[in-house]
């Protein structure tokens, strides 16, 4: 499957300068989600993304990414596409399975490159599953599956559910939490390019390449 993370312009254009001159009505995210379209594993999160917003912020205020509230929201979406090929993969949990958690916090990368971390502050918006976590990170040792690392891979001990591998940049950091229940090996590789040597090494049911929207063009 493939599958790309949209730039937070992309899910709020109105808070987009008007200034701001399009070079073209088509996107590159359109470009390539339709031209493989056809390969039938192209899975959009925006219509998800976008039908959400009018409920809930799906993105950080002072940060590209989104929050975890907006992590799910794909997420969810992905799994439900993924079923269909692969129907041995768990459904997503309802968002009642998890309490929401809003907490203070520094602000974050926008707010650091203006040199105003200490500044400009936000809420956090955190989902906490009211049942623990099935998955462990088996790699790195007592490393955590939200981390940056290049390699990070998590299993569930004892099932018979599908393996993974996904190539990712760090807008699935948010996501692997969910991701990771949902497979009985999941392994996360922080490349944009497509690595078969992964995909043979470990044979995998799953193979899932998420790349944000404004790495397209590379």
């Amino acid at each position: 499957f493939f599958t790309v993370a949209p730039d937070k312009s992309l899910i709020y254009p109105e808070f987009f300068p008007q200034t701001a001159r399009r070079v073209s009505r088509i996107s590159r995210v359109d470009q390539v989600l339709t031209s493989v379209s056809d390969a039938g594993v192209a899975i959009d999160v925006r219509p998800a993304l976008l039908a959400e917003k009018r409920h809930a912020r799906l993105f950080n205020k002072t940060d590209t990414h989104w929050n975890p509230r907006g992590a799910y929201v794909a997420y969810r979406a992905l799994i439900e596409m993924m079923r269909v090929r692969v129907p041995a993969i768990p459904p997503p949990p309802p968002l009642d399975a998890f309490d929401v958690v809003v907490k203070r916090i520094p602000g974050m990368d926008l707010a650091a490159m203006m040199g105003l971390k200490r500044v400009l502050g936000e809420e956090m918006i955190a989902l906490v599953p009211r049942q623990p976590r099935r998955y462990v990170v088996r790699t790195p040792a007592n490393g955590s599956v939200e981390a940056g690392e290049g390699r990070i891979v998590t299993e569930i001990p004892g099932s018979t559910l599908p393996r993974a591998v996904i190539f990712r940049d760090s807008f699935t950091s948010a996501m692997a939490p969910f991701l990771s229940e949902h497979f009985s090996r999941a392994v996360y590789v922080g490349r944009n390019d497509f690595a078969v040597g992964e995909i043979e090494a470990e044979r995998p049911d799953v193979v899932l390449q998420e790349i944000v929207s404004r790495h397209v063009q590379w």
